[in-house]
């Protein structure tokens, strides 16, 4: 019976992903069509790039029917670059040396599927599909409204990047396998899914001084040894650590000099040490919309719970290994890897924004990618959306801290919020009121706030989409 259960709850999460998906879809053909377009083209835009001869773009928006969807129109931005090093790889006769930054597992997949650049998107939206379904199942939250949740997941603000030629699919994928490893005790698992994925993007250094950290409060937390802080930092950094070597040594054989090619390929990309700026900026509204209240909500709140976490580990308070009489060995061992795995998910939220803050000077470009669609942050909404609604002191101060900071980022970004082109300030709110409030006492707001967040995310995507096709100033 508990079999069949989880096979109804798997069936039902893919149908959801692939009615989203259908939703998407039928709302970007729509929006091709001049009649519906024109219908709605007082609040609906279309970029339009014009190359000149240097080599510059003049970018511009108008009012015109979205694009079409062609395999060249579908290499834009990094995309173009996965492509050619799909083909060379790091060839120094055809690839420009700042693409040394660019990490080799997803050109290389898409090498060896000998995809088109319509046909890796497809592959990308099932990768992304199937890493969410390892997520759901490592949770095990499988009586606790868990299509409910699983909808919620549909209603971030940046799932487009699913939708096009990137590596942050095949990221997601090979990071939920990992975090499944961890939390169903499979250690060759773990080590798999975060090889790949310290392969697939440059997360090694924010995963590494995450593992420390978070390794250290979970030995102080449960008083362990000094001799198991050892014994957890060498399991846990294992992957990490042989995921950048092997990256290293395809730089190193494909004729790059230097073993950390990759770091300092970063500074051709404007990225060096400095000090942050006021006020943040971005290189694009849509992509601001979503990092700035995402930033303004919940980057100071994450801080301050770390710093609880830190002070309640030290008093030998806090997430206390289960002592009632019918708590078992094996909970007690679940309910230690799953506050270990949501320190780690903070320590990467908070990890990624402090790095950003201090090496791109104060322009937060890329960020609503690097943030929201990654298994860390979808552990996160999943985790707290249950933690955050019980009726707990702590619960409920959290909750009230983290709705004090959606109300200032509500005033911080108030010209974003009610705008087509900055939907995503929106979006990022009525998400934060789904995770923090619902379920309602009444199952008919809960279905509208729902229904309505939904719709708002598809058309939202149907448009980045377009962005995407357009060249526009969005996918740094």
């Amino acid at each position: 019976m508990h079999k069949l259960m989880h096979k109804r709850q798997f069936l039902t999460n893919a149908a959801l992903c692939a009615a989203w998906l259908c939703a998407v879809a039928l709302c970007f053909a729509l929006l091709q069509n001049k009649v519906v377009y024109n219908a709605v083209s007082g609040v609906v835009k279309t970029y339009r790039v014009e190359r000149a001869e240097d080599g510059s773009k003049l970018v511009t928006r108008e009012k015109q029917p979205f694009n079409r969807i062609e395999n060249e129109q579908m290499l834009q931005w990094d995309a173009d670059i996965y492509r050619l090093m799909s083909q060379h790889l790091y060839d120094p006769e055809y690839v420009w040396p700042g693409y040394v930054a660019f990490f080799p597992l997803f050109p290389m997949v898409w090498r060896l599927t000998g995809l088109s650049p319509i046909g890796i998107c497809l592959l990308n939206f099932v990768l992304f599909v199937a890493g969410l379904l390892v997520l759901i199942a490592a949770t095990n939250k499988a009586a606790d409204n868990v299509q409910q949740r699983f909808a919620v997941l549909l209603c971030m603000p940046f799932l487009v990047i699913f939708l096009i030629p990137y590596s942050e699919a095949l990221f997601f994928l090979c990071i939920s396998v990992g975090l499944y490893g961890l939390l169903r005790n499979r250690y060759w698992l773990y080590f798999i899914g975060f090889m790949l994925g310290c392969m697939t993007r440059a997360a090694g250094s924010i995963l590494l001084v995450a593992w420390i950290i978070a390794d250290i409060l979970y030995v102080i937390q449960y008083r362990l040894s000094w001799r198991q802080l050892f014994r957890n930092l060498a399991l846990h950094l294992a992957p990490v650590v042989a995921g950048v070597a092997a990256v290293m040594l395809i730089q190193s054989i494909s004729g790059h000099a230097g073993l950390f090619a990759f770091a300092g390929a970063q500074f051709e990309w404007g990225k060096e040490w400095s000090l942050p700026t006021w006020p943040l900026t971005d290189w694009s509204e849509e992509s601001k919309s979503v990092t700035q209240p995402l930033l303004f909500t919940l980057f100071l709140p994450a801080l301050g719970w770390l710093c609880v976490r830190l002070v309640d580990a030290l008093r030998g308070r806090g997430a206390a290994t289960p002592t009632a009489q019918n708590s078992s060995a094996a909970d007690a061992v679940t309910s230690r890897d799953e506050w270990l795995v949501r320190v780690l998910s903070v320590l990467f939220f908070v990890g990624n924004i402090v790095l950003a803050l201090f090496t791109q000077k104060g322009c937060m470009f890329s960020q609503a990618r690097l943030l929201t669609c990654t298994p860390f942050f979808f552990f996160l909404m999943m985790d707290f959306s249950g933690a955050l609604r019980g009726s707990s002191r702590e619960a409920k101060v959290w909750r009230w801290v983290v709705i004090a900071f959606m109300v200032l980022a509500a005033v911080l970004c108030r010209g974003m919020l009610f705008k087509a082109q900055t939907l995503g300030t929106l979006l990022v709110f009525l998400m934060t009121v789904l995770v923090l409030f619902t379920p309602f006492r009444s199952k008919v707001v809960n279905r509208v706030l729902l229904g309505v967040t939904l719709f708002l995310n598809v058309y939202w995507t149907a448009y980045l989409f377009n962005c995407f096709l357009s060249g526009g100033w969005i996918f740094t």
